[in-house]
């Protein structure tokens, strides 16, 4: 459903954010065929009950008008679009030292022939799960049994090795573009700090805006039919300078993105302040030319126009409504 790995280490992020977190800590650790991923924040915690609840595919909860979260599926369909085992540990508050343990394991579901939940206690949860949350509470979930990652013959060979390292270095650029405006501190109350491997990761401005030769064109707010009600979206374009009148070589390099300044030219969609579609194309308004690759276009909704927009479960994917 349209997940990759940086895709679905995003949507982990996502429930952090929901969760209050300001640190968010990603962890690949090359152990061959026992290799394990792991995302920890310092957000809120979950008790038991509610850490069920977050395990099972549907999950019943409200969302606020601004959460990322969707459709209650995120953290199990992210996580199982990458690996076989899944565990989450979490920690409701400081001053209580008990951890709540919840496991779904794909083998064990084969095996058994019933979509259970594992609870687990004491030594069934290791030091890399509970490690994060010693001093604070907060929500881990450890990827392991990474059998969509480590395809390979040999998960102790060089490939699988680098497979892994490569991986880090590209989750730490999906992270720099999708949350630049929490790690820049751009939305009100919600600062964020990740890091990868230790390495803080640092916001991507698609527009330059540190840049004195970019230039901002006016703002519109158009108005959008959605499904219920009409909504506002805002749009904001901006030219970036040519590479001649950026400050120096390194700033030019760092602004042509992952995909390379052609590929990163046209709209940049946000929803709740959260990147869904990262440049890449005029989603068909026009194509994509090497004379307006310093063009980016800003366009923010929230999630009211969800439908008009096509969101999936991966909020990998965009489709601006024809209103629009």
């Amino acid at each position: 459903i349209g997940y990759d790995v940086p895709r679905a280490i995003a949507d982990l992020v996502d429930n952090s954010i929901a969760a209050g977190a300001t640190e968010v800590e990603i962890t690949l650790q090359f152990e061959g065929d026992q290799s394990w991923i792991r995302v920890a924040d310092n957000g809120s915690g979950m008790d038991g009950e509610t850490l069920l609840e977050a395990m099972r595919y549907g999950s019943d909860r409200d969302y606020d008008a601004n959460d990322l979260g969707k459709f209650g599926f995120g953290m199990k369909t992210a996580s199982t679009s990458q690996c076989r085992r899944v565990t989450v540990a979490s920690r409701r508050a400081a001053q209580n030292r008990r951890f709540e343990g919840r496991c779904l394991d794909l083998g064990h579901i084969e095996e058994t022939n019933k979509w259970e939940v594992l609870v687990l206690e004491g030594a069934e949860r290791g030091a890399h799960l509970l490690e994060p949350l010693q001093n604070h509470p907060g929500t881990v979930v450890l990827w392991e049994d990474l059998d969509r990652i480590l395809d390979y013959n040999d998960p102790w060979g060089s490939w699988a090795e680098r497979r892994m390292f490569s991986l880090a270095e590209e989750i730490d650029e999906h992270l720099a573009m999708v949350f630049h405006r929490f790690l820049a501190g751009e939305v009100r109350g919600q600062r964020l700090r990740i890091s990868v491997n230790g390495s803080k990761v640092r916001a991507w401005d698609p527009y330059c805006r540190d840049e004195p030769r970019a230039e901002e064109l006016p703002a519109k707010d158009l108005r959008v039919a959605g499904s219920e009600r009409f909504g506002f979206v805002r749009v904001r374009p901006f030219v970036l300078p040519p590479q001649a009148e950026f400050s120096n070589p390194t700033a030019w390099n760092r602004a042509s993105g992952p995909a390379k300044w052609n590929r990163q030219q046209g709209l940049y969609i946000y929803r709740s302040n959260r990147l869904i579609q990262a440049g890449g194309g005029w989603n068909r308004l026009r194509t994509v030319d090497e004379h307006t690759k310093p063009a980016r276009v800003a366009i923010d909704f929230f999630p009211d126009l969800d439908a008009a927009f096509g969101i999936n479960i991966a909020k990998a994917f965009a489709r601006p409504p024809t209103d629009l």
